[in-house]
């Protein structure tokens, strides 16, 4: 089965030509911040250009951040008093939070670090900075030429969706005021590079050359002009995007009518959500789930991987409860695979398995880093006797770690032991959690069950060394010769060391405690 980001690379490849260098876009408005929703769009740019790559292509991935366009209301997360920023540019609009040179410079940064974590490499580029040099001044006079073009195609589109025509005064264009920097009317062009404007907020009125900067396409006529200007040949969207007669219908339009281009292939991806959430993420609204909150508790490959292994057009939602607990499970062991130590059920779904980790890592590693895994590293972390030492000696005594670690093994499980705490703290649910009583608890048990836990303690003390299978194999035969019911027999022990009806799988849990510690309290002495 052909992985979706290969099957989208042949077709460019096969619609586009065979190009010296392809050209994958991704855009966001740095309105509010840049949440895992958002992150999908430059994922599905990023690993279509993988793809390319992997066919000996030349790709550049462009992240083309808007923050020229205008500020449009203030979020709940930000004071009542920067409503007299309205229409600026959110770039030019002050970091509420005082931290950066600006309000789009303050999520912007974030999200341009977070996706530095990901090995990924893009080039961030901003349409402030684009429209300020001039570097869209040609464009922009063009769409002035081209205007009874472009408003017809819109029109065109208004009409099927039984809304009115656009007045006959519109525009392409919008205009900063020079002075205020709030959006100001158009008043008129003179056919080559001045445009006049009428400021109503600050009362100004002149001209500005299109070269300084000032006047700006409107969203429906700068996406297709970014798309010519850039010779993009493939950039995602959302459904808002790709719904009939929206902003890609008229784009593609306008890029071949006006820019004389064809218009980029294109994937629709759907929403991204945390399970048990509800209502659809806002980054203005603030009820959003960055990637920085997902490297909280998942490896940077374990998030490339959720993104690679879902069609685009599947809505995701990750769990981020004990769902996180088969996630690792799931990567660690489609990693072993395409390392060679692993088998899938079947030839065709080894290769699919292969092929998404391989589409999933920037650089593969050369070979498979130390596992440590995660489900048990959930146990130890909450171990109070267990420093990070300690746990990779418990982690290698149980057979779930080669003797011998290098630099990069070390790296890594270092890096699960921090984010198994972190689960543990954030979101790991109340059966999961425990702690280890520090005094002999007062419990009424039978005499099976005390003669049960005394040979237990015998055999510890009889055996220095043992596998975790051994103790396991023991704490069952001790029961069943005095027919002890298992659920009972479990009951009891989890009760005597964390006070629960429940706890982790007994044999591995005992095995990393103190070894006198469980003869001691087995013996229920203090």
């Amino acid at each position: 089965m052909v992985h979706w980001a290969d099957y989208m690379a042949e077709k460019i490849i096969q619609e586009m030509g065979d190009k010296e260098e392809y050209v994958v876009e991704s855009g966001i408005t740095p309105s509010g911040y840049v949440h895992i929703g958002n992150f999908r769009e430059f994922f599905t740019a990023y690993i279509v250009g993988h793809a390319l790559r992997d066919r000996g292509k030349k790709v550049r991935h462009i992240h083309i951040w808007d923050d020229y366009d205008r500020f449009r209301k203030v979020p709940k997360n930000v004071p009542s008093e920067w409503k007299e920023y309205l229409t600026m540019p959110v770039r030019e609009v002050p970091d509420p939070w005082g931290c950066h040179d600006s309000y789009a410079e303050h999520f912007m940064s974030l999200f341009e670090e977070e996706v530095a974590r990901m090995g990924i490499e893009v080039d961030f580029l901003y349409a402030s900075d684009l429209y300020k040099s001039g570097e869209y001044a040609e464009d922009i006079r063009l769409a002035l030429e081209k205007r009874g073009e472009i408003k017809a195609i819109l029109d065109k589109y208004r009409e099927r969706a039984k809304q009115p025509p656009l007045e006959e005064s519109w525009q392409p264009v919008m205009v900063y005021c020079p002075k205020c920097r709030k959006e100001a009317e158009f008043v008129s062009w003179d056919g080559e590079w001045k445009v006049a404007y009428k400021c109503s907020h600050c009362g100004s009125e002149g001209e500005t050359d299109i070269r300084e900067g000032n006047v700006k396409l409107r969203w429906r006529v700068d996406w297709p002009m970014r798309w010519a200007h850039f010779g993009v040949d493939f950039e995602p969207a959302g459904k808002d995007h790709l719904a009939a007669g929206s902003s890609y219908d008229t784009g593609s339009e306008i890029m071949e009518k006006v820019f004389g281009k064809p218009a980029p292939l294109t994937l629709m991806y759907e929403f991204v959500g945390i399970k048990g959430q509800k209502g659809k993420m806002s980054g203005s609204k603030g009820n959003v789930i960055l990637l920085s909150d997902l490297y909280e508790v998942l490896e940077p490959g374990i998030i490339r991987f959720i993104y690679a292994k879902h069609r685009p057009n599947k809505e995701l939602k990750i769990d981020l409860g004990l769902g996180l607990l088969n996630l690792y499970d799931e990567f660690d062991k489609v990693e072993r695979i395409y390392f060679g130590l692993g088998k899938a059920k079947n030839p065709e779904e080894e290769e699919e398995l292969k092929r998404t980790y391989e589409l999933s890592m920037p650089k593969v590693p050369k070979r498979l880093v130390a596992q440590a895994p995660f489900r048990f590293l959930v146990n130890l972390v909450q171990m109070p006797h267990l420093d990070e030492s300690g746990i990779i000696e418990v982690l290698k005594k149980q057979g779930h770690l080669p003797d011998k670690l290098t630099e990069e093994d070390l790296e890594r499980i270092r890096l699960r032991i921090c984010l198994a705490k972190n689960w543990v703290e954030k979101y790991a649910p109340g059966n999961v959690k425990f702690s280890i009583l520090k005094k002999v608890p007062e419990l009424d048990l039978n005499q099976d069950i005390l003669e049960a836990m005394e040979e237990v303690a015998a055999w510890l003390e009889a055996h220095e060394e043992f596998t975790v299978d051994e103790l396991n194999n023991v704490i069952f035969d001790v029961a069943k010769k005095r027919n002890i019911n298992s659920k009972e027999w479990f009951k009891a022990l989890y009760n005597v060391f964390i006070g629960k009806d429940r706890g982790p799988r007994l044999a591995s849990f005992l095995a990393s405690l103190d070894r006198q510690f469980v003869i001691r309290r087995l013996r229920m002495e203090a």
